[in-house]
């Protein structure tokens, strides 16, 4: 498990064609990654990409990796487990978030209701000049990783998922209410527990 590299990765939207990825994050040998597009070099994910044993994706084998294999310079994955497919040995079939939800592996309640549409939403303020958004998208990327590290310990290892995430990406209540619109936010901490 060191040297698995979970991943996920967030879009301009579906099509391979004519979509991008906008961020990219993944958990290798026990420390977080991101990779921003026309921000940082491929380089490092690269290297992981290289020196990773397993691939950990959640329906990477549709999505995921192939943008990887497009967008950031890397071949397909020789070992490459995707645990959607592991969710539907066991009757769980849907998103991530709902099936993580299922087997008792939410999200924190600051970020709960963010899906694809939201990252595609943050990504286009942060491209605007709006630098909280990227932190938020970041931190959103990040929980899709560590759900999907939950679902391949509990599925795969036959292991329980209750070590403390260490993302470091922060939630802050004032920049999401301005980001995302509305009052939902405001009740909640600036960071998460």
């Amino acid at each position: 498990m060191t040297d698995h590299l979970v991943l996920d990765v967030e879009t301009t939207g579906l099509s391979r064609r004519t979509d991008v990825i906008t961020t990219a994050c993944w958990y290798f040998r026990g420390t977080w990654y991101r990779w921003v597009r026309d921000l940082d070099s491929p380089a490092v994910f690269q290297s992981h990409w290289a020196a990773s044993s397993a691939l950990v994706t959640f329906n990477g084998r549709n999505f995921d990796e192939k943008f990887v294999v497009k967008d950031l310079g890397v071949e397909p994955h020789p070992v490459h487990c995707d645990v959607m497919h592991e969710g539907w040995k066991r009757g769980l079939k849907g998103g991530l978030k709902r099936v993580a939800i299922e087997c008792g592996l939410p999200r924190p309640p600051e970020i709960e209701g963010m899906d694809g549409r939201t990252a595609i939403l943050l990504w286009d303020r942060w491209q605007g000049g709006d630098a909280a958004a990227l932190e938020l998208l970041s931190l959103y990327n990040a929980w899709d990783v560590w759900l999907t590290l939950g679902l391949y310990r509990q599925w795969v290892l036959g292991e329980r998922h209750n070590e403390v995430h260490g993302i470091p990406w922060q939630f802050d209540a004032e920049a999401a209410g301005r980001l995302l619109g509305g009052g939902r936010f405001s009740h909640l901490p600036h960071s998460p527990a």
